[in-house]
């Protein structure tokens, strides 16, 4: 049977080509899109398990933009449970040039509080920010790839103020002492520095961007963010758990829309897997009335049939498997020369796709199979 299958589909090899190369486009599709939106899930996951053991306080609504006062530190650090809280300043690396996912970031922390934000986290080069350090830096791996940096050279940071109806941008240099290790989350794509010379830099002097609430080890996390909106006015809290659950409903209508545009592309090679094997089926006609006429049996047609679409399937699946994680592998390469990366080849991707593209191909290949099984051997002998 199996040789027979792979004759039937060498004996017409254009057709069949063009067949196997629409099927490859479509998972090629599953792969790209797909690969973007594995990437984003495990950036997302990584990003969080840095930072599982705290809570996220934020200006009440959570604006983007928006700040809170210094002083909500130490109301925080009030409420029963709280073991330690501390103020973080967000702002855009480069003002100008935002990028669309996101960017480099610069976090201005206390210096004490950097191991305690990057948890687990350790240096390729140089030391930790410490007491007393001021116009100094350390930097994630992608930035430093960005930019070619090591430890001791200087990094160009800008700030963009708005002042009566114009808005006036300045640069400042700062030295890299210390560049952190790959964790492949947001981290690596951020910049650390003083928070005092951030309030400064920035000109938000007494304001930071959200607040980290750190949790004593005995209190649940859940009841302490519900406390500590209910004791210090005009907040919002996250806690690990919640802001889990936000990300993972944002990831899920993503991957919805990046996937169903890469499966749309799948169907259509479908169809065209069943629009060859109909013309196949049509032009064998003959031959399969007499293979039944010798004693073929109907689930042997159904066999050959759907076996030449499966096949068909496979093989368009593993092209456009190599074809995808080879477009990805580059575009990741250029990427990461500009301290990005959009994609991430998983296995499970990887079997959902061959997986997608063996079903692909016997479903289309059914009903194509069903008109040549349900042929009587008289009809098909006679068929012109």
């Amino acid at each position: 049977m199996f040789d027979l299958i792979l004759k039937n589909i060498t004996q017409r090899k254009l057709r069949t080509g063009l067949t196997v190369f629409g099927i490859a486009l479509g998972i090629f599709a599953v792969i790209v899109m797909g690969g973007m939106s594995e990437h984003f899930n495990l950036t997302f996951d990584r990003s969080i398990s840095l930072t599982a053991d705290k809570i996220r306080v934020l200006p009440e609504g959570g604006l983007f933009g928006a700040s809170l006062n210094e002083s909500k530190v130490r109301d925080v650090k009030r409420v029963p449970g709280v073991l330690d809280a501390y103020g973080v300043l967000q702002a855009p690396l480069d003002p100008e040039n935002i990028a669309f996912f996101g960017g480099n970031v610069i976090l201005g922390i206390p210096p004490e509080k950097q191991q305690l934000t990057m948890k687990d986290t350790g240096l390729s080069q140089g030391r930790f920010l410490t007491a007393g350090d001021n116009y100094r830096a350390v930097i994630g791996s992608s930035v430093a790839r960005e930019f070619n940096l090591n430890a001791g050279d200087e990094l160009e940071i800008k700030s963009k103020r708005v002042q009566r109806t114009a808005s006036v941008t300045r640069a400042r240099n700062f030295t890299v002492v210390g560049i952190m290790e790959y964790t492949g989350s947001f981290f690596d794509n951020s910049v650390l520095i003083p928070l005092s010379t951030a309030q400064r830099f920035y000109g938000r002097t007494g304001t930071v961007s959200f607040i980290f609430a750190v949790p004593d080890s005995s209190t649940d996390t859940e009841d302490l963010a519900k406390r500590i909106e209910l004791n210090v006015e005009r907040v919002t809290t996250f806690s690990p758990e919640e802001l889990r659950r936000q990300i993972e409903q944002s990831l899920i209508i993503f991957s919805l829309i990046t996937i169903s545009a890469a499966v749309l592309a799948a169907i259509i090679g479908g169809l065209s897997v069943m629009n060859t094997m109909l013309m196949s089926v049509s032009e064998r006609t003959k031959e399969f009335g007499l293979m039944k006429a010798l004693g073929a049996e109907t689930k042997d047609i159904l066999f050959i049939t759907v076996g030449e679409a499966a096949l068909m399937g496979i093989l368009g699946g593993i092209i456009g498997i190599i074809g995808g994680g080879a477009f990805v592998y580059y575009l990741n390469d250029y990427l990461a020369s500009r301290g990005t990366v959009l994609f991430t080849i998983t296995p499970r991707l990887i079997m959902i796709a061959i997986v997608f593209a063996i079903l692909l191909g016997i479903l289309s290949g059914t009903y194509p199979a069903y008109r040549a099984a349900k042929m009587s051997p008289m009809e098909a002998l006679r068929y012109e």
